[in-house]
């Protein structure tokens, strides 16, 4: 049972994570920031000058800039849950880009059940549980005299998904985040049955459906105790609809629905989407990450090798406010791999480790990745060398094993 309900809140914290979209095909091209950026535009609430300039510097990743437009609007509208929560938003995804958290690769499996806590600037947390506080009792103060109020129950359920995600990801409460998403649903759920046109809602219902629809049967079961139905195709359509409408949410439905098409291996639409986005806003360093992925995953390899190296150059040149190089060079390093280019792979995974700043995880599959190319060039001694490195910087994870394993017997490709 605690099996089961640790896997179905992994799945509920990978839902309240597309819903944030940090995140993040054959024959398509790479369209890198050098590309004349497209413009998004969005329809925000409350619809002022700080809010919409905040929006543009968030999605560029730019949350220093952001955070300071977001609480001018605040000062301008203190009695504006969307305002709260907009500045809740970006004061949490500043946090979870800091901790690395905002990579989808996480998000594809268990592994960030597994990464360590980081610790939290306790001024971040405190103000994190202000905002949180303070959006949900201006919400459910509208509520409490006007209880189906759509847009009183759109805003506390933003404000629930934030808290799902805070609880999920930075403090690793999975119980206490899955009350918090199930309360975003449901909020949402309840808003699109009173406001038909209210696109924004659909994302966070779209998401949950498809999601659950995604699941093994086995993991179903306590899913639908919940009450959450699932449909996959109705899930994607409800998150194209907030995708297309223009409203806030369109950005991070985009960002989904992407993944999601990706997923069903749609990878030229998925792809489109993405370029989209990273034309959009060609600081944001995670968009462009993905649309390297999706060339990659979808066996493009000679685009998916340009789309890299065009990444790590540009993050060198400083076009990225919070690039995250070592992902970038690790990807680069897989499409080579893949090539059968061990020398430039292993090169590749070298980079990834030098780049890693502190992230040891990063670090450990960086090392372990170098050493198998060199295994795979004949060159032991190096291989050997990074396998020690691994052990000794793994001790007991799956990695530190594989590398006992590899010292004993050379890495081949299967």
């Amino acid at each position: 049972m605690q099996g089961s309900s640790i896997s179905h809140l992994r799945v509920i914290s990978i839902a309240i994570v597309l819903f944030m979209a940090f995140c993040r095909p054959a024959g398509a091209q790479h369209a890198s920031p050098a590309s004349s950026p497209r413009p998004l535009t969005l329809k925000v609430r409350p619809d002022d000058a700080a809010t919409s300039e905040g929006f543009e510097r968030f999605y560029n990743s730019d949350y220093d800039a952001a955070i300071r437009d977001f609480e001018e609007a605040q000062r301008a509208h203190p009695e504006d849950s969307f305002a709260v929560n907009h500045l809740l938003q970006a004061v949490l995804v500043r946090e979870l880009d800091r901790e690395g958290a905002l990579s989808p690769r996480l998000y594809m499996g268990a592994e960030f059940l597994h990464v360590e806590r980081q610790p939290v600037d306790p001024q971040v947390r405190a103000r994190i549980e202000e905002l949180t506080g303070q959006a949900l009792s201006l919400a459910e103060r509208r509520l409490r005299t006007q209880p189906s109020d759509a847009d009183a129950l759109y805003a506390r359920g933003v404000t629930r998904a934030l808290s799902a995600t805070y609880e999920g990801l930075i403090e690793k409460a999975w119980f206490t985040s899955l009350r918090s998403a199930m309360g975003a649903y449901h909020d949402h759920k309840h808003v699109a049955e009173l406001s038909p046109n209210n696109s924004d809602a659909e994302l966070v219902v779209g998401v949950y459906n498809y999601i659950v629809a995604a699941l093994p049967f086995y993991e179903k079961i306590p899913v639908f105790l919940l009450t959450v139905n699932g449909s996959k195709s109705k899930g994607i359509d409800d998150v194209r609809r907030a995708a297309n409408a223009g409203g806030e949410t369109a950005v991070d439905a985009k960002t989904a629905l992407s993944m999601f098409l990706a997923r069903e291996h749609r990878y030229s639409e998925a792809l489109s989407l993405m370029q989209e986005l990273y034309r959009a806003f060609p600081h944001n360093f995670h968009f462009g990450l993905n649309e390297a992925d999706l060339l990659r995953i979808s066996d493009d390899l000679p685009a998916a090798v340009a789309a890299y190296r065009k990444l790590i150059a540009l993050g060198q040149q400083n076009t990225f406010p919070h690039p995250r190089l070592a992902r970038a060079a690790y990807g680069l390093g897989e499409c080579l791999h893949s090539q059968g280019d061990f020398g430039g792979a292993a090169n590749a995974f070298e980079s990834a480790d030098q780049m890693s700043d502190g992230d040891r995880a990063q670090a450990i599959h960086a090392k372990l990745s170098a050493g198998e190319m060199y295994d795979l060039m004949g060159n032991r001694e190096p291989a050997l060398k990074k396998y020690a490195e691994v052990i000794a910087m793994g001790n007991d994870s799956a990695e530190a094993q594989e590398a006992r394993r590899l010292s004993k017997n050379p890495f081949r490709d299967r």
